[in-house]
Parts: structure tokens; sequence; C-alpha cells
């Protein structure tokens, strides 16, 4: 299906920055937020060269009005295989990334209300793991709440403790922030304006100069994309990316209502 799909992706070229979600890498399980680890490789072989930058400099070319095309790595959660066989691949390549992490299972397990992903309860980064990422300066690392709190439950409190943490441990204090399950929570942007330079969202989408940098849009990676999805990701051609949402959308909501 998403071969086929791939093939009805845009050829328009690309402008702005897209932000690419992974959560673990090479995890061995059959979960979709699992990407194998020689898939992942060849991931960052097909992105195009110099197209990678931090999250930093593309929130930072947004805000200028800059559309250069480019490419931000982003991982969610804190899982201990993004250090196992992500952190070689991206080192050996000099590849900046983000690291938004949920604070409180740290040298843990991977654990929180209300997840139905069977990968919870993996090992979590410890964080030396982190520091050892964060030191070289290709890891900037992020708020996920602290205890990975749902949407409903989103507080400053949980926001900050997950900065203070950061701050005590690493010796900074974190600049971006990603909501749980991509889901916004408007009523507490305000609070977000104040203490981050960007929020992202789990909707689908690049982001243009002008877009609002506490709004940001992602793509997710899957460990079921081919490379040609996944090159139609890249492209920026991401109708294939929203028909396969919608198509599984549909088929969860009918096997609920069976």
């Amino acid at each position: 299906m998403k071969a086929l799909l791939a093939r009805t992706a845009s050829d328009a070229p690309p402008t702005g920055a897209t932000l690419l979600i992974y959560h673990r890498v090479g995890g061995g399980s059959r979960e979709e937020l699992d990407v194998p680890a020689d898939r992942f490789a060849a991931q960052l072989d097909a992105l195009p060269p110099g197209s990678v930058v931090s999250l930093d400099t593309a929130v930072g070319r947004l805000r200028q009005g800059d559309s250069t095309a480019s490419t931000v790595l982003t991982f969610d959660d804190g899982f201990a295989d993004v250090h196992t066989n992500a952190w070689p691949e991206l080192k050996a390549r000099g590849l900046p990334f983000t690291l938004y992490l949920t604070s409180g299972c740290v040298a843990g397990r991977m654990t929180w209300t209300g997840s139905t992903a069977r990968t919870t309860g993996a090992p979590a980064l410890t964080w030396d793991q982190i520091a050892e990422m964060a030191g070289t300066g290709l890891c900037t690392v992020a708020n996920h709440t602290r205890s990975h709190a749902r949407p409903s439950g989103l507080t400053c409190a949980e926001l900050d403790a997950c900065s203070d943490d950061i701050e005590r441990h690493l010796g900074t204090r974190p600049r971006h922030f990603a909501y749980t399950w991509g889901v916004p929570v408007p009523h507490m942007e305000p609070a977000l304006r104040e203490r981050f330079l960007s929020a992202a969202t789990g909707r689908v989408g690049r982001n243009a100069p002008g877009c609002d940098p506490i709004r940001l849009r992602r793509v997710p990676v899957r460990r079921t994309d081919p490379m040609g999805f996944f090159g139609a990701k890249l492209a920026g051609g991401l109708w294939p990316e929203r028909a396969y949402g919608r198509i599984v959308g549909a088929a969860k909501a009918v096997g609920a209502g069976g």
C-alpha cells in the first residue's frame, strides 16, 4: 500500500523545514514506532547532503523568512536503543538531532499512564548516555514532560519539572518542547511561549517561513515505511503520508466498532 501511495507524491521541490519523528531504533519489536537499525542507516544515507540541520537552525531560518529545504531529526521519549543503535550512525555522519526527553523515565523503564504501545517497559536512556550525546554538540535535549503526561494533564509543573531535571543533570535548560502523543493543548500555549523557542505537534506537514514556532508540524517515520515512501516525505510529497494515516485511522475505527 505504501509503495503505491508513494507513486502519487508531488514532484514539486520541497521548501521549509521537515521535522522527522523517530521513537525507537533497532529495538527488536514489531511496533510501528520501532525502526530496524539497518533501515535507519539507509534512511540517513538517503538524506540529501547538507540538508540536515539542528532544530535551533531550522527555527532560526523560519523566523528569518528563509525557505531553504531542511530536515530535522527528532527522537521522542528517550529509549535506550537510540544510544545503542541510532547514535553511532548519527555520530559517524556528524548529523545533528533533537531528543525530546521524558525526564522521569531516565535510567528506568519507558512506562507511562495511558500508553497502549507494547514497547513501553523497554529500557530508557541514562543521564550518562544523554550527556555523552549532548556533549558532542550534535544532540539538542528538549522537553517532553517529566512523566509523559497525557495532553489533558499537561501543566506548568510538568514542564518545569522536566526542564529542572535536564538543567540539573546537563547544565543547560531546554529551549524546545514536543507535545506527548503529538496532541496540541491550546490553553497551554502562553506558558509554552514563555519557556521555549518552539513546540512540536504531531500534525503532519512541513514548516514554512511565517509559521508559528509553537505549532510546528512533524512527519512520522514508521517501521514499515519502504524507502520510496520515506523518500516522498523528504521530497515534500506528504499526500501519501496523510492518505496512509486516514486509511489506518479508518481501519482502527472499524475495529473498535466491531
